[in-house]
């Protein structure tokens, strides 16, 4: 008497933003950022002599002399003090919140895209 009269489910293409990148685009570079800055960060003072020159040059870390909280592998003894420490960790912090945040906002809008199209589970 009465047919079904489920349509198959349509995927929904994932939203781009202004930049052109889809929400799996997005995820993906949240998720491989705290491993490129690890990796660039931990790298940065054994690329050469002439990095922790310029980096002493400009401030950003201190000399071995100066006797760093946290000396910095590959550095020859530099690093860091409390200010430049605490630093770092404002902005770890700073990027941990924003990915949280982006990740938050991700899982809402596909809620948002399930409960629209139907999908109730």
């Amino acid at each position: 008497m009465f047919e079904s009269q489920s349509e198959p489910q349509r995927s929904t293409p994932g939203t781009a933003n202004a930049a052109g990148l889809s929400d799996a685009d997005q995820m993906s570079l949240l998720m491989a950022a705290p491993l490129i800055f690890g990796i660039v960060v931990g790298a940065m003072p054994a690329m050469s002599a002439r990095a922790t020159a310029w980096l002493l040059e400009h401030n950003m870390i201190i000399a071995a002399a100066e006797s760093p909280l946290l000396a910095l592998p590959g550095a020859e003894g530099a690093g860091l003090d409390i200010r430049r420490l605490i630093v770092v960790a404002a902005v770890l912090a700073v990027a941990v919140a924003l990915a949280v945040s982006g990740l938050r906002q991700a899982v809402d809008r596909r809620r948002q895209q399930r409960l629209r199209v139907g999908d109730q589970g």
